[in-house]
């Protein structure tokens, strides 16, 4: 089974890509940091102007990023499972990620939540989970927007997105051009499949018939459900500290297009990423999905983390210091990769 199987082909939005961003880059103005790859928007805060009608701040120098996302068909097996609160906290844990590899704190979530028919329990669970998850990250939800679709949404389905603000202390972003041949990539573990890769996961639960709540094929004694449920991780505790230091050259963090598809995000021209697939143990339920689904490893590559949620690349110095900053931190950590000089680009080793 391959992630266009289950109903996802991300060759369908690569067609119109650049177009899109031509788009996109049309409405742009001087205030914009044109990021390549990047994980966030970030713009600095117009600077008003004297004269009557101004707009913006006074003499501003502020960088603030902005990143939108959903929390996909996750939220299919937490409704299922009665967990919508811990389905649409990974909303906001994944933005506060994105925002974090641009090199910004999170400050402010706006949420969109919407039904066929409104389930007011749905909603209410959904909402405690968002704010939950901003007290923790130390962000407000601002506000947002809750629609009911009758003919655009499936009877019992809920979907739950939102924008994320954040705002750089640091004065630059993170950005690509600071990586160099022959910085290492540290990997932080994730604690599942975070919030991606769901429709694949989804359609090989089905294709097993086990419940959520039997045990997981190959684990420690965890059930199916808490495994896949598992809450997207937040890296902020950790990375910050070490990011607004300028101890880290660029971050990835690992969503849709697996550990590749990302890393080479915040890669130059110039340079290319070595990762080795040994370096790191791969937790039983990415097994049990390759096993169970058939899935070819090339697939799995792409659909899946395979058990890293985010990429750390560090001048060499600094790699053993700053893994050890994370593992005292909380993180599990590993060096899993280098940079070297060549086509821009992700290899596999053993490919």
């Amino acid at each position: 089974m391959r992630y266009r199987d289950a109903g996802v082909d991300v060759s369908r939005s690569d067609a119109i890509k650049d177009e899109v961003i031509r788009e996109i880059r049309s409405t742009w103005s001087a205030d914009v940091a044109p990021i390549a790859g990047g994980f966030a928007g970030v713009m600095r805060l117009p600077a008003s102007e004297p004269g009557p009608g101004a707009r913006g701040v006074p003499g501003s120098n502020l960088l603030i990023a902005a990143t939108m996302d959903g929390v996909g068909t996750k939220l299919h097996l937490a409704k299922r499972a009665g967990r919508l609160a811990d389905a649409a906290a990974d909303l906001v844990y994944h933005s506060a990620n994105d925002l974090l590899a641009a090199g910004a704190r999170p400050v402010a979530l706006l949420d969109y939540v919407a039904q066929a028919a409104l389930e007011p329990d749905d909603v209410l669970a959904t909402v405690r989970g968002l704010a939950r998850a901003c007290r923790e990250v130390g962000a407000v939800l601002l506000g947002g927007e809750t629609a009911e679709m009758p003919d655009t949404y499936l009877p019992g389905v809920i979907d739950v997105a939102g924008c994320m603000l954040g705002v750089i202390a640091g004065g630059a972003p993170l950005e690509r051009s600071r990586v160099r041949a022959g910085d290492r990539v540290l990997g932080l573990a994730g604690s599942g499949l975070h919030t991606n890769g769901y429709s694949l996961a989804r359609r090989v639960l089905a294709g097993t018939g086990l419940a959520l709540d039997a045990p997981l094929p190959g684990g420690s004694g965890e059930r199916v459900g808490e495994t896949l449920l598992a809450p997207h991780r937040w890296y902020g505790r950790s990375l910050l500290p070490l990011v607004e230091a300028g101890r880290v050259r660029a971050l990835a963090h690992v969503t849709g297009g697996g550990i590749a598809g990302n890393l080479v995000r915040v890669l130059p021209e110039g340079a290319r990423a070595r990762v080795q697939a040994q370096a790191w143990p791969r937790p039983a339920v990415f097994q049990w999905l390759i096993d169970a689904g058939r899935v070819p490893e090339e697939a799995a590559r792409v659909a899946l983390n395979l058990g890293l949620g985010m990429l750390a690349i560090v001048e060499p110095g600094e790699a053993d210091a700053v893994a050890r900053s994370l593992a005292a931190a909380g993180e599990t950590v590993w060096t899993v990769g280098d940079v070297v000089a060549g086509e821009r680009g992700v290899e596999w080793i053993p490919a």
